[in-house]
């Protein structure tokens, strides 16, 4: 990533790090995940959060599980 690609990135990032201090103000945890696609062709990502890490790990990986579920029962539904 060029030095003024990763400098703009940095500058958005803040927005992201302030968007999760606002919001950590009215619930117990946060956690933002952010993704934009470069001109250089990759993905750019990042991911910041407030709060208890224990309940985040928790609520975005059953977060994570609830989707696999989701798209196995849409698979089988296809299927059927």
């Amino acid at each position: 990533m060029s030095d003024a690609a990763h400098d703009e990135f940095e500058k958005d990032f803040e927005m992201v790090k302030k968007a999760t201090t606002s919001l950590g103000e009215h619930f117990d945890s946060v956690q933002i995940f952010v993704t934009r696609y470069s001109s250089q062709d990759r993905t750019l990502n990042g991911s910041w959060g407030e709060g208890n890490w224990f309940s985040r790990y928790g609520l975005v990986r059953e977060w994570l599980i609830s989707e696999e579920e989701r798209t196995k029962e849409k698979q089988r539904d296809r299927s059927i």
